[in-house]
């Protein structure tokens, strides 16, 4: 009797098969799983990489070239909607600055130089291009009195000649017979106001008056007039601020922050020099009888909600001026930082102003190379222009920003 045959594999090998098959199966299944969360570990970012992120943590090149020179005290700078520049000279004219020459616009007969005074401040209506205003802040001998007055004038459409005397908007800032403490930088804020820094006119009277315009930063419309959201109470309603010694410099955010739509430089005595913000309040300046200059520039003792400074140069002052703001990706980490012209030391000095308004880094440039710096302003081009203010042969100079 034949044994029955089987049929296909023993069973210990398709139980071996059975087992291999799952393995495979388990296998592909992890491989397809970590392929499947490698993809989710490396797909990048939705976020596209913009200049200013590729160059935030890198320091830009400088170069400089003059734009222009044998100038005699230039106080500011400032340009039109075509890109002209404009410029004011203290000893009284206003003119263009077209391919390295200079065209004489207007010089008021008014003009009154005397030490620190003249023909200060200059700023272009954001309007420009339907108004076709610019205005100046200049010592005047107008009303017989001198007195600093803001004027505002009337340019033909490309800003080569003058129209007219348009208005004098704001008069009456105190002036001393020395010129001493004139101020007078103005410029238009994200706010679309008028901003004007005065000096004291080193008058001991001035700081602390509620209706003098010495010593403040005044806060006005295109027709000089106070505008809401000023000190109020008993206060000329153009005042904006009170407490200061000289404002020599104006710079703007974008926008308010905090409450502050900038910041305003401002000389001290023999210590002090401040950068504060442009907020309302006391900032705490009040001389002594015979303009007794020892006592500190913010007095907190004596004024205890004075509003403090958010910079100080300690002792001795270096004697700041013009500020604005550094804008643009070619800026690198520098974009956004304030850069201050320094007369007494010589440099520009570049402040880090945080969102919250601490500070951060300062640095010095420049140092020594092209003496005393008064006007800084930023171009429609993302270049930084200085004047010089040494007395002989003064320049505009152009800084370039650029990332190696």
């Amino acid at each position: 009797m034949h044994a029955a045959k089987t049929t296909g594999r023993p069973k210990h090998f398709r139980g071996v098969h059975y087992v291999m098959f799952a393995m495979v199966l388990l296998l592909s299944f992890f491989t397809t799983y970590l392929l499947l969360a490698s993809n989710r570990v490396i797909t990048p970012p939705q976020q596209p990489v913009t200049p200013t992120n590729v160059v935030a943590d890198q320091v830009p090149t400088l170069s400089s070239s003059v734009v222009i020179g044998g100038l005699s005290h230039p106080w500011d700078v400032a340009f039109l909607p075509n890109k002209t520049m404009l410029i004011t000279e203290r000893g009284g004219a206003v003119s263009s600055i077209r391919d390295g020459r200079k065209s004489a616009l207007f010089t008021p007969d008014d003009v009154v130089v005397r030490g620190e005074g003249g023909m200060l401040g200059l700023t272009i209506d954001p309007d420009f291009a339907q108004n076709h205003y610019v205005y100046t802040c200049f010592n005047s001998d107008k009303s017989g009195a001198v007195d600093v007055r803001v004027v505002r004038w009337e340019l033909n459409d490309d800003g080569t000649n003058l129209v007219k005397r348009s208005a004098d908007i704001v008069t009456g800032i105190p002036a001393s017979t020395s010129g001493r403490h004139s101020g007078c930088r103005i410029g238009f804020g994200p706010d679309r106001n008028l901003w004007i820094g005065t000096g004291d006119a080193a008058n001991e009277n001035n700081s602390q008056n509620l209706q003098s315009l010495g010593g403040k930063i005044l806060r006005v419309a295109r027709d000089g007039k106070g505008v809401v959201g000023n000190l109020g109470g008993t206060a000329d309603t153009r005042i904006y601020s009170y407490g200061h010694r000289n404002t020599q410099g104006l710079a703007f955010y974008d926008s308010a922050r905090n409450g502050s739509y900038g910041v305003n430089a401002e000389h001290g005595s023999d210590r002090d020099d401040e950068i504060n913000p442009l907020t309302k309040g006391n900032f705490g300046w009040a001389p002594g009888s015979g303009y007794d200059e020892s006592v500190p520039m913010t007095d907190s003792s004596r004024f205890p909600d004075a509003v403090k400074s958010m910079w100080n140069s300690g002792n001795p002052t270096i004697a700041i001026s013009g500020s604005a703001f550094l804008k643009g990706s070619q800026w690198g980490n520098w974009e956004g930082r304030l850069a201050v012209g320094v007369l007494k030391d010589k440099h520009l000095m570049l402040l880090e102003i945080k969102p919250d308004g601490s500070l951060g880094e300062q640095e010095k440039l420049l140092d020594g190379e092209f003496g005393r710096i008064r006007a800084v302003t930023l171009g429609p081009d993302g270049a930084l222009y200085i004047s010089t203010d040494n007395g002989a042969d003064d320049k505009i100079v152009k800084l370039v920003a650029s990332i190696q």
